[in-house]
């Protein structure tokens, strides 16, 4: 096998269901952290649905997570797990433009049925929506 061979769609899969769960965990977590700093302070038992700054928290929490990893190593855990990683097309390192653009382009990607997650199997490149936009893509590292 190459040493830059396109990830496999099953191991894209697997590493984002590995990933979801530890991010769940991490929700979890912080979650609970902040509803008990919202009761030491407020006196009040839960957190209102739709408060704002509660949705910013648990989306840093997620948008944290990946840029962190794919900061540090391009591999999140669950990459890692099913070596897979995210490199940049021109070969150079990552840079926070483009793994910020690669999580925006992801929420249409994955917005409009799929379409631009499943965008790989048409595109020539074998690139989905949100590789395009960032100029990155994720590959297979076999042991």
């Amino acid at each position: 096998m190459a040493i830059d061979q396109k990830a496999p769609s099953h191991r894209i899969i697997g590493s984002a269901i590995y990933d979801w769960l530890i991010i769940l965990g991490l929700l979890m977590i912080g979650g609970f952290l902040a509803v008990q700093l919202n009761l030491l302070f407020t006196g009040a038992e839960a957190i209102a649905p739709h408060n704002r700054l509660f949705q910013v928290y648990l989306l840093t929490i997620i948008v944290g997570y990946y840029l962190y990893f794919w900061r540090r190593s391009g591999q999140t855990v669950g990459m890692k797990a099913w070596r897979i990683r995210l490199v940049a097309l021109n070969g150079e390192p990552l840079n926070v433009r483009q793994m910020s653009l690669r999580m925006l382009g992801a929420v249409p990607a994955f917005g409009v049925c799929l379409l631009g997650v499943l965008w790989h199997y048409w595109d020539k490149s074998g690139l989905n929506w949100h590789d395009h936009i960032s100029q990155t893509k994720l590959v297979y590292r076999p042991k």
